[in-house]
């Protein structure tokens, strides 16, 4: 498979969450993911975005970018933020994101949190 990036700027608002979780789908599908890693990372995105989104003062706008490199997900979630601090890793939503994908990041610079997470689907030829 090729590599190919895709970018959504929604308002940071929770009606606007399941755009994001439909357009994670179309990427994870295009990744050839399983069903059930598939829902895990659409429900890692969905904990993604009501972190960043909590923090995101009203009228600002959630980007989400995407990026697939052969079975790998690349999700970079990013919002204008209040905090300054990257999101604690002790917290039960850190756990859940962890969880869920193979790894995950946070970091917070100039004024905005930024939540990255990595997802492997099946190896061609695994099976």
């Amino acid at each position: 498979m090729r590599s190919s990036e895709v970018v959504l700027t929604v308002p940071a608002d929770a009606s606007f969450v399941s755009l994001v979780r439909t357009t994670t789908s179309a990427v994870c599908a295009q990744a050839d993911f399983t069903v059930d890693t598939l829902d895990d990372v659409r429900l890692a995105v969905d904990e993604a975005c009501a972190l960043a989104i909590a923090d995101a003062p009203d009228g600002s706008e959630l980007t989400v970018g995407f990026a697939v490199e052969d079975n790998t997900v690349h999700i970079e979630l990013s919002a204008p933020s209040t905090r300054r601090q990257p999101l604690q890793t002790t917290t039960f939503a850190w756990t859940v994101l962890t969880a869920l994908v193979d790894r995950v990041e946070t970091e917070v610079r100039e004024g905005r949190l930024t939540i990255r997470l990595h997802a492997h689907g099946i190896t061609p030829g695994a099976l």
